[in-house]
């Protein structure tokens, strides 16, 4: 199954953080596209927050997305997708993908997302 991961193109924590799990993926032979979030196909589909949203076995948002791309992630860091999933640490884990998303244009900074601008019809 190939997964599709949307992103916010805006950010670039969140760009170099999907250019790093779709290198993952290729070498643990996981088929993924990515999309941003900014995109006409993320938002029919409903994802119009700034959240990053998975869609694998099924559809993840937030830090537990992050948490299941480490299923991808080499081997010395596939344990934060198992210790992240425990009940309490769970909790841990979206509070400080919480206080990420909040601050990290302020602290990575912001890129222009390169979408193309739709075209208008001329009837």
């Amino acid at each position: 199954m190939t997964w599709k991961l949307f992103y916010d193109g805006e950010c670039n924590l969140c760009h170099g953080s999907q250019l790093q799990v779709v290198r993952w993926a290729a070498r643990a032979k996981q088929p993924i596209e990515t999309d941003v979030l900014q995109s006409a196909n993320a938002r029919e589909q409903g994802f119009d927050g700034d959240a990053m949203v998975l869609v694998a076995d099924q559809t993840y948002f937030g830090h537990n997305a992050w948490l299941c791309l480490m299923r991808v992630a080499p081997w010395y860091l596939r344990w934060i997708g198992y210790v992240g999933s425990l009940p309490g640490v769970n909790v841990l884990a979206k509070a400080g993908y919480g206080i990420v998303a909040k601050y990290r244009k302020k602290w990575f900074g912001q890129r222009a997302c390169p979408l193309p601008e739709p075209k208008s019809k001329v009837e």
